[in-house]
Formats: structure tokens, sequence, C-alpha cells
């Protein structure tokens, strides 16, 4: 086997790199005014991926999605999930963007079932959402200067297959539907500033209001609700739309055939990131993970601080004997080294371990020769 160090700083695996030939993807574009972002992976808690304005299900399972799981909503107020109301979900500027995907089961209610929404006031009332109507159109719902403003689309989401459903809108601006790759735009133009509302909840697949949830209630599979407060260029909706992205996609993605890595040389090399092997975080404060083992020739690590020949210093102070074995009796270890439950509790670092034992193979060498000294002189006393 051909001699490799292994520098222990970044590129431990640029192995990764083979057989991944072609361009990066830089989607974290989607994370500018991204609001909060939900995968509707769990059926119990709704977990905003983005954010902090995490939510709670009931009434609802968790079934095959657009992308991963989504949420299957039963059609009454007792399947829904609710997001509890906050600042950053009062859209007060003027331009937002609503994405969401639906495999709707059956017709939209009477009263346009509520895909998502956030309320307004004390009665049956929305300041903005995306609704899904009895004619299997979709209706966008804005407060501009505190005047409600709709859009019903004329392109309809069909029932029993997954709609990538987007919503813009930016003052001074016709407003966008786009259902799929059809774009349906307003006729008139809303300018002005969104309405807050920030005593009322956001809701999923059904109304936070029990009178005008009978009538507002969605039947079938909600997936990537996602809010932002900007208006998002049509290029940006477009590659949305055509290459099926979600939260998870919004860093840096790969084209098919494309890698994160990038080559310099023969060296290949990845800045975006953390990397992790064999399990899917990395903890704080470290560039790379691996859970499991690693094999390699040598290893080389560069340490940063001093090195272990302060011991021979004339000012270092040699622990006595007496000492040490004091500390051993009292502790379990010896002086300035880890113990055995800090070990499994924390692991240890090469290049500070093998500073500790080198430190400690130069105790001993200075115990050896004050001991040798010692005999010595002895052999020297005991001489006639």
């Amino acid at each position: 086997m051909k001699k490799s160090k292994l520098f222990i700083v970044f590129a431990i695996i640029s192995f990764l790199h083979a057989n991944t030939n072609g361009q990066t993807t830089d989607h974290s574009n989607f994370l500018n005014g991204l609001v909060s972002a939900y995968s509707m992976e769990d059926s119990a808690v709704l977990t905003d991926e983005f954010g902090t304005n995490n939510g709670t299900v009931n009434g609802a399972t968790t079934v095959a999605g657009n992308i991963g799981s989504a949420l299957n909503f039963t059609g009454s107020q007792a399947s829904m999930a609710v997001i509890p109301s906050s600042q950053s979900l009062d859209l007060d500027g003027t331009e937002t963007t609503f994405m969401v995907d639906i495999y709707p089961t059956a017709n939209g209610q009477s009263g346009k079932s509520v895909i998502f929404q956030k309320g307004v006031g004390t009665v049956g009332n929305y300041i903005y959402g995306v609704a899904y109507t009895n004619s299997n159109t979709i209706r966008l719902r804005n407060n501009i200067n505190g005047s409600e403003k709709d859009f019903t689309s004329s392109t309809i989401a069909p029932l029993d297959t997954w709609s990538r459903i987007i919503g813009v809108w930016k003052s001074g601006q016709p407003r966008i539907i786009r259902i799929n790759s059809a774009t349906d735009i307003e006729g008139v133009v809303h300018t002005g500033t969104h309405g807050v509302s920030p005593d009322r909840d956001v809701t999923i697949g059904s109304y936070d209001v029990s009178g005008p949830a009978t009538t507002r209630s969605f039947t079938g599979r909600i997936d990537n609700v996602m809010i932002w407060n900007r208006a998002l260029t049509t290029e940006e909706q477009n590659t949305l739309i055509n290459d099926n992205l979600g939260f998870s996609d919004f860093n840096v993605a790969t084209e098919p055939g494309a890698s994160v890595w990038s080559t310099n040389g023969s060296t290949a090399y990845y800045n975006a990131g953390n990397v992790a092997v064999g399990i899917n975080t990395v903890p704080s404060g470290y560039n790379m993970a691996i859970n499991g083992k690693l094999i390699t020739e040598e290893v080389k690590v560069q340490p940063s601080g001093s090195w272990p020949d302060y011991v021979f210093s004339k000012e270092y102070r040699l622990p006595s004997l007496e000492d040490i074995q004091k500390h051993i009796a009292e502790k379990g270890h010896l002086p300035n080294m880890p113990s055995a439950e800090e070990v499994e509790a924390d692991g240890v670092e090469l290049g500070e371990m093998n500073k500790l034992l080198l430190e400690k193979i130069e105790e001993l060498t200075l115990y050896i020769i004050n001991q040798e000294k010692r005999i010595q002189t002895l052999e020297e006393k005991s001489t006639p």
C-alpha cells in the first residue's frame, strides 16, 4: 500500500469526490426572507425547520408526501395543525410568498377549504392564506392596507395528484399563482403594506374558529408549507417547481451527476460546511464526524501550544514521587491526565493525549536519572 499521510484538519475523505463530476448548485438564496418552513414529517409535532415557529398536530396522520412524508387531513377541525401567533408570522412588509404542496382527495368545501391561513379578529376571517375552492382552484388572500384582497386561479389543482402551489405578492405588481408549471396573473395591482394580526394563530388543514371550520377544512395531503416575507423571482419559482425542492435543498444541492466537492489539481475540497460519515450530524466545534472505523498508514497531528520539552527546563517543578503516590491514592490516575470517566464521556484528542504521554515519559526519564545518581552515590559510599 502506498503511504498516505492523513492531516486531521478537514479533507480526510476526498474519496467522496470520485465518480461525481458536475456543477454544484447553490440554493441558499431561498433562505433569504424565509420566515418558516414545515416539511410535515411528524403527526404530533410541527417543526419549523428554519425559524422558531413550532406547532402541534391533531387528527392528522403521516403518509407518503411529495418529498419524504406529508400529513393527511380529514376535512374537519378535528384534523389540523396549529402554530401559535408570533411577530415573525405577522407579515408587515410589502412582499410575501407562500408555497405548499397539496394532494386533495375531495373537492374543496363551500367556504373554501383552508390549506393554511392566519386568522384575524374574533370571527371567521383570515388575514393571509391559501385555500382550495369547491371548483378545485386556488384562492390566495393578502390583507393590503387593511383590506382583504382575494385572487382565485383559473387553473385547477386536480384531485388525487400532487400540485405545487406558489402564491406571490409584491406591492405595485400583479399577484401570481403558480400551480405546477401553470401561471395565473391577477388582472389588478395592489399597492401598500401587508396587514398584521398579532392575536390569532396560523393553522394548516382547517380553520381556528369552530363555526367556519365546518365549511373550510381540507381533505387530503399537505406537504412543504413555506412562508417568505419577500417576493420570489420568476426564476426562483421555476426552480422550486422544476427541481421539486424542499427545505433540505436550500443550502448546497447537487444536480444529477454533480458533486458538492470541488477540485484544485488532484486535490478535492469542500468549503460549504461540515462533513459527516455514518451519521447525520457533526458536534459543535468540529468540522467532521465519523461514526465507525478509519484506516490509514500514518496520522499527522499538528498541535498548537507548547510541547512537553518544558519538563527539561530548569524552572520546571518535578513532582515528588510522594506527591504522585498521594494523587494516585486520591484520584485513581496520574496527575494532569484525564480520568477513565472523562475519557468515556468525552473521548481523547490525539494531539493533546500524545503531549500528556510525552510529558509523563520525560518526567519518568528525570526520575530515572535522579535514581541513577542516587545509586551511583550509594555505590561510591559503599566502595572501600
